[in-house]
């Protein structure tokens, strides 16, 4: 069997446009709320600004009956793909850590909670 030159060509095309893909997406607040961080943070002393103080600003403020909330989310996603003329196939893994810190109508801390997520961890 004999290929022609135009067949080749077709089969080179296919060749060249198929791969591999690999991304890394990172978005929101960079994560520095780590234990070492909050443990120095005490609910009913610690202010609005000494959280703005370690942490910097925060990706929303929220505003409640007679309190607020200061909300910091950080996104992390990695993926590879297969990308063929026909076929294409992604995995995508995005983590958030996120932390949540309210405050009563004096800016006095009443209370928090952070999650982060270990690398390996889906």
């Amino acid at each position: 069997m004999k290929l022609s030159a135009g067949s080749i060509a077709l089969v080179l095309c296919a060749v060249i446009l198929s791969g591999c893909a690999q991304f890394e997406s990172k978005r929101g607040v960079e994560v520095n709320w780590q234990s070492a961080v909050t443990g120095k943070l005490v609910n009913g002393q610690s202010t609005r600004r000494d959280v703005l103080a370690m942490l910097g600003p925060p990706s929303q403020v929220i505003a409640l009956d007679g309190e607020s909330a200061l909300y910091y989310l950080f996104e992390h996603s990695e993926g590879d793909g297969l990308v063929l003329i026909l076929y294409n196939r992604m995995r995508i893994d995005t983590r958030y850590d996120r932390a949540i810190f309210f405050f009563d109508e004096n800016d006095v801390l009443t209370e928090f909670a952070t999650r982060l997520y270990p690398a390996d961890e889906g």
